[in-house]
């Protein structure tokens, strides 16, 4: 019964990310295409968002669209990235200074989700689609994230992950807690040991103060590319935060690895 209710909320959130990331409107078959849904369902779950006000449904062209309460569904944190600049304007700067990938990641339990995606620009380039997740202690972003924990609390993290996957190689405390202090040392964390077969990443913590819900910037792309231009892109990275995000002035980009 929990694993239907749980695909049943995948499912509705992905429709959603659906429409927000590809189009402004789509037919039942279209999305259950996508999506990787049976058209029944898929159906069924498009009225019932319809009947709760999420979705309008357009009869002469037999498709369906986002309603205005989807849109007021974060009006609370909109200022924090819609505002006079904030976080997307800090994401759409260091998209145009990179060319590179640029998403925004936020913790949910043992899991990082990767919450907003603004594409590359390059033509050799990686992707990635919002609601896509990864483990919290062994993936460079989740590392990230426990490297802003007590290391109590991250000790605890890690015997949870692996009490909850026990067929899985989960990485073990030693391999984290070095990790851990690499990233608290530098202030970011630099990668190309990703889950994507020669991908790269560099994502760093937004500051808190900023939203509440703690949240990391991230850049991500081809691996030798990503490490080939860890300066720079370091600094623009740091550049873009203290620019539209952080009261703080940034660290200077030093150190590099």
């Amino acid at each position: 019964m929990q694993n239907d209710q749980a695909r049943s909320i995948k499912r509705t959130l992905e429709v959603l990310e659906y429409f927000d990331e590809f189009h402004p409107s789509a037919p039942v078959g279209e999305i259950a295409r996508e999506l990787g849904y049976p058209q029944s369902s898929t159906s069924i779950l498009l009225k019932s968002l319809m009947v709760l006000g999420y979705l309008a449904y357009d009869d002469k062209a037999r498709t369906y669209r986002p309603t205005a309460r989807v849109a007021m569904l974060g009006r609370r944190i909109r200022p924090y990235f819609f505002g006079d600049g904030d976080v997307m304007a800090a994401l759409n700067e260091l998209n145009e200074r990179t060319g590179e990938l640029i998403f925004i990641a936020a913790r949910a339990g043992l899991s990082i989700h990767y919450i907003y995606v603004v594409p590359a620009l390059n033509p050799l380039r990686m992707h990635l689609r919002a609601g896509a997740t990864r483990p919290l202690v062994s993936s460079a972003i989740g590392h990230l994230f426990m490297s802003t924990l007590p290391d109590e609390e991250i000790a605890r993290a890690v015997e949870r992950s692996a009490r909850q996957n026990p067929k899985e190689q989960t990485a073990d405390l030693p391999s984290v807690m070095k990790a851990v202090r690499d990233i608290r040392q530098k202030g970011y964390v630099l990668s190309d040991k990703t889950m994507t077969p020669g991908g790269g990443v560099l994502a760093m913590m937004l500051p808190h103060e900023s939203g509440g819900e703690p949240m990391a910037i991230c850049l991500g792309g081809v691996g030798s590319v990503i490490l080939a231009n860890a300066k720079p892109f370091v600094t623009a990275m740091r550049e873009a935060i203290e620019r539209h995000v952080s009261a703080k002035p940034a660290a200077p980009a030093e150190n590099l690895a």
